[in-house]
């Protein structure tokens, strides 16, 4: 695991900023939450603000289960990708970035006919990156890395902009395509990143999603 990984001036500033504003629901009340986020093609708010978890997630019966990030033995032996705050992850798939901004026409085109799955060559596999996992010295200019699969095409579902503070959040409202090694493939349209339940904090994912996509 990398240990330290030293950034200075106006970048760790920028961060400083972003996380303060990142936790700025953390006394806030969350009682009136609806307890059960998980409806029929949708996610809702799903918790992955820790730095230091993985959330699994299971399209094929709808099953949440958070681990820490360094944690290979009690991983589900079902996943379909997984959440580190906005990085993404998929079990053996590859993603593609579609041009729709919609699951209904997604939907639409895929049973007219109109898109059919495109080549495997089109699609971008999971890559050695780095997650930051402790950002509890970053005053002091540092943050903690440690090396991890990430998918980098389905992580730009949103893109942080730290230029100007607060950040500036620009979702991509794109479908991803997972294409799995079994030729199954999963689309998914990430719609939020905060928890209107919890002063709009940050880090609360919610998507929509057809799994499996049928073919034409």
């Amino acid at each position: 695991m990398r240990e330290f990984r030293e950034r200075a001036g106006i970048v760790f500033i920028a961060i400083g900023t972003f996380l303060f504003y990142s936790c700025d629901g953390i006394y806030d009340d969350i009682s009136n939450m609806p307890t059960d986020n998980i409806t029929d093609n949708s996610f809702s708010y799903i918790d992955a603000t820790d730095y230091t978890t993985w959330v699994y997630i299971d399209l094929a019966d709808g099953t949440l289960t958070t681990l820490a990030y360094d944690d290979s033995i009690n991983i589900p032996d079902s996943w379909t990708f997984a959440l580190h705050r906005y990085d993404c992850k998929t079990n053996g798939g590859k993603v593609l970035e579609t041009a729709f901004t919609s699951i209904d026409e997604f939907c639409s085109a895929v049973e007219s006919g109109l898109f059919t799955l495109p080549d495997e060559t089109e699609f971008t596999a999971d890559s050695e990156e780095e997650i930051i996992i402790d950002v509890s010295h970053m005053v002091e200019g540092t943050l903690i890395y440690a090396p991890a699969q990430v998918n980098v095409v389905m992580t730009r579902w949103l893109d942080v902009n730290l230029i100007t503070m607060p950040p500036i959040y620009t979702q991509s409202g794109k479908v991803y395509l997972i294409r799995f090694a079994d030729f199954t493939c999963a689309a998914v349209r990430f719609t939020g990143f905060t928890n209107p339940y919890y002063y709009d904090a940050k880090g609360y994912i919610s998507f929509e999603y057809i799994y499996p996509v049928e073919w034409q």
